[in-house]
C-alpha cells in the first residue's frame, strides 16, 4: 500500500493496555518512518505517552463523553485528512468515532472472545504458543507491516530532570540507598497477592537483600497501607501521593518491580525495569504476563485458572488458591533470581 500521511491509533484504556500499545506504535513508526501517527486516548493516561518517540501528538478526551460529543470529536478529526485509521479497541466509544471517518481506511482489533470463552470457561486452551497481547495487536497489523516483522519491546519515556526531581524528593522523604518498588494493588482484588506474605516478603527484602522498599499505587489501594503498617525507615508507602508521571520515574530509579497483573508493573518492563509478577486469576492469554527476559512470573499450575480475563470474577472456591498457594518463598526466591540477572 501507498504510506499514509496519517495514521490515526485509537485506544482508551487502560494502563496495562496503552503500555501495551507501544509495541505496535513501533512497529508502525518502522514501517511508516515519515508518517504522521496520532494516538487518542482518555484523560487518564495520557500522562504514560508523553514524549514518546513514535507518536506526534496525543489528542484526549474525558472519559464521561456523551455519544453526541463522541461524534463531534470523530467528525472534527475526520476533517484533519487522515489517510488510516487503526482502532485497537474496538468498544463503543471508538466505534462511535471511528464512523465518522467516511471514506477513511481502517483497520479494526478484533478480540479472541470466542478462544477466550474456551478457556475461561471450557478450560480449552486454542491459543498459539506465541500468544501474547502485544502479538495480538500485531495479528491486526499483519496486512500493513512486513511479512517477517519481529515484535517490539515496549517502550516508555521518563526524562532525566524528572528523575532528578524524584531523587530530591525521595531524600527529603528520608529515603536513600538502592530500592524495589512495590505494587501490591489491583483494579480487582482477586488479582492481589496476600498482606502477610507481601510483609514477610518485605521483610526478607530488607533484611536479607539490604535494600529498600517504596510502595505505590491508587488512594484505593487499602493493601498497600497494611503492608507499611509496621513502620519501618526503609519502607516509604507513597501510595495515593503520586501522578503517573512521578509513580514513572520511581519505577524508573528502582532495581526491579514487584506487583500483580497490573498496568504500572507492565509500565515497569516498559521502562527497561525487569519484574517479579504475581499472577493469579489471569494468565498470557488473557492479556497478563511479561515481555522482558530478565523478568518472571511466579504462578500456580491450578485447574481453574485463568477464571476471567481481568480478574474482576470474584473466585467461587473455600480460598483463592491461585493465589494462597503462592508461598512466600516463592516470590523471594524469585525476586532473587531477577536481581541476580
Amino acid at each position: 500500500m501507498k504510506d499514509p500521511r496519517a495514521i490515526l491509533v485509537l485506544r482508551f484504556s487502560s494502563i496495562g493496555d496503552i503500555v501495551l500499545l507501544t509495541s505496535p506504535l513501533r512497529s508502525l513508526r518502522d514501517r511508516f518512518p515519515e508518517t504522521r501517527i496520532d494516538v487518542i486516548t482518555l484523560d487518564d493516561y495520557v500522562e504514560l505517552l508523553l514524549d514518546h518517540p513514535d507518536i506526534n501528538r496525543i489528542i484526549h478526551i474525558p472519559r464521561e463523553m456523551k455519544y453526541q460529543e463522541l461524534k463531534e470529536i470523530g467528525k472534527m478529526l475526520a476533517a484533519k485528512g487522515y489517510d488510516l485509521i487503526i482502532d485497537l479497541h474496538n468498544v463503543i466509544r471508538s466505534r462511535i468515532i471511528r464512523r465518522q471517518f467516511k471514506n477513511t481506511k481502517k483497520v479494526i482489533y478484533i478480540k479472541p472472545r470466542w478462544k477466550r470463552f474456551k478457556l475461561i470457561e471450557l478450560k480449552k486452551n486454542h491459543f498459539p504458543n506465541e500468544f501474547s497481547q502485544r502479538w495480538l495487536y500485531h495479528q491486526c497489523l499483519e496486512k500493513l507491516l512486513d511479512n517477517e516483522y519481529p515484535i517490539p519491546k515496549t517502550k516508555l519515556v521518563i526524562q532525566k530532570n524528572e528523575q532528578i526531581e524524584i531523587k530530591l524528593f525521595l531524600e527529603k522523604e528520608g529515603l536513600t540507598g538502592s530500592y524495589i518498588t512495590l505494587v501490591p494493588g489491583a483494579a480487582w482484588p482477586q488479582k492481589t497477592w496476600l498482606v502477610d506474605h507481601y510483609k514477610e516478603l518485605v521483610n526478607l527484602i530488607i533484611n536479607k537483600l539490604g535494600l529498600n522498599i517504596i510502595i505505590i499505587g491508587s488512594r484505593n489501594d487499602r493493601i498497600c497501607s497494611a503492608i507499611a503498617k509496621d513502620k519501618s525507615k526503609q519502607i516509604l508507602d507513597l501510595h495515593g501521593k503520586l501522578n503517573i508521571r512521578k509513580s514513572l520515574a520511581i519505577i524508573s530509579l528502582g532495581k526491579m518491580t514487584i506487583g500483580s497483573d497490573t498496568g504500572m508493573v507492565h509500565a515497569s518492563e516498559a521502562l527497561g525495569v525487569p519484574v517479579a509478577m504475581v499472577m493469579g486469576p489471569t494468565n498470557a492469554q488473557t492479556g497478563g504476563g511479561i515481555s522482558l527476559e530478565s523478568s518472571v512470573v511466579i504462578e500456580k499450575d491450578i485447574w481453574c485458572r485463568p477464571c476471567s480475563q481481568n480478574g474482576k470474577r470474584p473466585c467461587y472456591r473455600s480460598q483463592q488458591y491461585c493465589m494462597t498457594e503462592i508461598s512466600t518463598a516463592d516470590v523471594h526466591r524469585a525476586v532473587q533470581g531477577v536481581l541476580a540477572r
